[in-house]
């Protein structure tokens, strides 16, 4: 089965966020902003029908004026409630308080506002959550700001589960939780941290055994980048008893805290293959979801002058007992440019990306294998996209007010690709026998020129 693909323009709606709450409903995040833009900024509920891929609108919630739009999301599926970030006004964070995390449930067709917490301390530099993820148990929710900070907070009570960790290597841009650990991608580091040590297969065994080292393409170690491995929290990494419930500042309540918290490895940027000169960045981090000891990183090139390309790698690590240490098993590269948004499904078996051409694509997240590329999607990058639940649909948005959804079938059909690269080497080999009869004089000249004139058609 070859994947169908079908584009919804949402008129004035530029999409930052979204997420599936079951197979067929979406939830998205988009808006104006907090400027005087007139667009409203909203978290919508769509209905998506098969096989049609059409979209239908049931349900929607409109910030207050002034708010900001809900720019990072996750959803609990099961109890089908959403958490999002969306800043406080621009007043309200002037005078210092923002109630940028914020939880809602959807009751049919109706989203309603539960609570709303703020975690982030510092209202400088016009910050915002840009990373929302909700651990396998549903237990914790990861919010990271571009303050560089990421809490962990209890949910659904959105109280303190950790101390802040202040990733002061590079700029913070993804996390991604297993069952035992949180990976934390900044621009030059992954940082891994062990959550649950009693939900591990063996005690502590993602632990490696220089936490300021990781392997590179090649499978041997290379030091961390000196005076930046180490987020400035990892002082109170250390075990702590559970703590009991205060009340804490703009509604964070400080429940129990984590029994540990403790950095267990980090890795740095990796030399690619055929990379040349260019400087990497790491963009994205994903576990594998059914297996903790597979994790897929995004690492975008910029390049260094106008002769260098800058391309784009997926790469694979995996856990490697018996060294304890994390090895690269695999890259693959996707083209010029650079990656925006990256997803895995929910049974591991796909990777999807947005690129900065604006195209969007699927790869086989065990071979590393590309399995399908939309040039042109959206007019701009994508900047978000999700696998529904039952993996049978991706859908892609952008700030283009675009949405675009495609089928994903069970097994990609690659027989057309097949049958093409058969005809062709079948008509090299025709053209070359016709060749070699003509220079021995057994075939008339017309022949051959009637042959070469087909094969250019």
């Amino acid at each position: 089965m070859r994947p169908q693909h079908t584009s919804h323009t949402l008129g004035g709606f530029p999409v930052y966020s979204s997420s599936f709450l079951s197979s067929t409903r979406l939830v998205l995040g988009g808006g104006g902003g907090q400027g005087k833009t007139g667009v409203k900024n909203q978290l919508r509920l769509y209905d998506v029908s098969k096989p049609d891929m059409e979209l239908t609108l049931v349900g929607e919630y409109e910030f207050e004026a002034g708010e900001d739009a809900p720019m990072s999301m996750a959803v609990d599926s099961t109890n089908e409630t959403i958490v999002c970030g969306a800043n406080s006004s621009q007043q309200a964070m002037e005078a210092g308080k923002n109630m940028h995390c914020r939880l809602f449930s959807v009751q049919g067709n109706k989203i309603e506002h539960l609570k709303s917490v703020q975690a982030m301390t510092t209202m400088t530099g016009d910050p915002y959550q840009k990373v929302t993820v909700l651990s396998p148990s549903n237990d914790v929710v990861a919010i990271g700001t571009t303050n560089n900070d990421v809490h962990l907070l209890h949910y659904p009570s959105l109280s303190r589960a950790a101390p802040v960790l202040e990733i002061s290597a590079g700029e913070l841009f993804d996390i991604s939780f297993s069952a035992a650990s949180v990976a934390i991608a900044s621009s030059t580091n992954i940082f891994i941290y062990n959550l649950h040590e009693d939900k591990a297969p063996h005690e502590n065994i993602l632990k490696a055994k220089n936490p300021a080292a990781s392997p590179d393409a090649s499978g041997t170690n290379t030091p961390v980048e000196q005076g930046k491995g180490i987020p400035s929290s990892s002082k109170s990494s250390k075990k702590k008893k559970p703590s009991k419930s205060q009340s804490g500042a703009n509604g964070v309540v400080v429940e129990a805290q984590l029994e540990s918290l403790e950095l267990a490895t980090t890795l740095v940027r990796p030399k690619l293959p055929k990379n040349g000169s260019a400087i990497t960045s790491f963009r994205a981090v994903r576990y594998h979801p059914n297996n903790w000891t597979t994790l897929y990183a995004v690492l975008n090139s910029t390049s260094r002058g106008s002769r260098v390309q800058r391309k784009a790698h997926i790469v694979k690590y995996e856990w490697t007992p018996k060294l304890r240490t994390w090895t690269i098993t695999g890259t693959c590269r996707i083209g010029e440019g650079s990656i925006t948004c990256f997803e895995i499904s929910g049974d591991g078996a796909f990777l999807a990306y947005g690129a900065s051409d604006c195209s969007i694509g699927i790869v086989d997240s065990r071979k590393l294998s590309p399995l399908l590329k939309i040039l042109g999607a959206h007019e701009f990058p994508s900047t978000t996209l999700r696998f529904n639940t039952d993996r049978s649909l991706l859908v892609s948005c952008s700030a283009d007010n675009s949405v675009r959804i495609v089928t994903v079938p069970e097994k990609f059909d690659d027989r057309g690709s097949t049958t093409l690269v058969v005809f062709v080497a079948l008509l090299s080999l025709l053209l070359a026998v016709l060749t070699q009869l003509y220079f021995q004089g057994y075939l008339n000249p017309a022949v051959l020129s009637a042959t070469t004139n087909d094969t250019h058609e």
